[in-house]
């Protein structure tokens, strides 16, 4: 591999993607030469020391190709070999760094959006400590490579293609690939997923339970009973959760004025807007809001 394969793409984040499911926010492939000072000097970007660690405001999946090295956080630990990954979460401390002896080659990307912090929450990585547990390292090194080649591509665009071939990584480790769901679970799933999947991309327009079901291809009270069994919440009470999530989302990370947030969010109203944080996160878009806000 010649140095100049080796790239750190940092990607604009339009307000548009804010309102994605998932959005890319950097991506890149390192190589780190036997005994050379890691982060090496020229790579001023990653802005951390082994000594203190760092931590990030995104998710980070990293893959190994050649080398070895160590990933660690305060859960624990890992001893990462070429192809093994590992993945950081947003706001927990963690360091990594090649074996000094052998270096490694690295590619990785960086993340954020309602989805995969859904994900996290309902514990549907699969893995093992902070390394995720494929199931086929070669289609997912070469998939990680075709995402890298987008990013290249197009390092001052941060495109829906992006997304979806991240989410394609992490597909590979969403389920555990040794455990079978039973036929009727698999049904719970498809329609219970569907349901979700146009809630939360369409909870920012005026949607009805009627409109999810329709999508979902079932009746409606078929779609609240399994929705219900499956999720533990009605289909209503997921549309607030989606929306509370993003307005927390575009108030704590964005300075866009709270009629935008509103809107953007799928709310009709501020006040609307402000009873359902209250409800749900126990707090007022004011309490929410990490940057002085611009004139409303």
């Amino acid at each position: 591999m010649r140095d100049s394969d080796c790239f750190c793409h940092i990607l604009p984040v339009p307000d548009r993607s804010f309102l994605a499911p998932l959005y890319v926010t950097n991506a890149g492939r390192e190589r780190i030469l036997p005994n050379e000072n890691y982060p090496p000097d020229r790579a001023a970007i990653y802005m951390f020391k082994w000594e203190e660690g760092r931590v990030l405001p995104d998710f980070c999946l990293a893959f190994c190709t050649t080398g070895s090295g160590t990933a660690e956080t305060r859960q624990g630990r890992d001893h990462i070999q070429a192809g093994e990954a590992f993945l950081f979460s947003p706001g927990n401390w963690n360091r990594h760094r090649p074996d000094p002896s052998v270096g490694w080659t690295l590619l990785w990307v960086g993340f954020s959006g309602d989805l995969p912090l859904r994900w996290m929450d309902e514990g549907a990585y699969s893995l093992n400590g902070n390394k995720p547990v494929i199931g086929n390292s070669k289609l997912f090194e070469a998939q990680f490579e075709r995402l890298l080649g987008t990013s290249h591509r197009m390092p001052t665009q941060n495109s829906e293609e992006l997304a979806w071939q991240t989410i394609g990584l992490l597909s590979h480790f969403l389920v555990d690939p040794h455990q079978e769901p039973s036929a009727r679970e698999r049904g719970l799933k498809d329609i219970v997923s569907l349901a979700l999947e146009y809630i939360w991309n369409h909870t920012h327009t005026v949607i009805t339970v009627a409109d999810v079901a329709a999508y979902s291809g079932c009746s409606r009270r078929t779609l609240e009973t399994r929705f219900k069994e499956s999720t533990g919440k009605t289909i209503l009470e997921e549309i607030q959760a989606c929306r509370a999530n993003r307005a927390r989302h575009l108030l704590e990370a964005t300075n866009l004025p709270i009629k935008q947030v509103v809107y953007r969010s799928g709310f009709q109203s501020r006040e609307q807007m402000r009873l359902v944080l209250k409800k749900l996160l126990g707090k007022a878009p004011s309490e929410l809001r990490s940057k002085p806000s611009q004139p409303e």
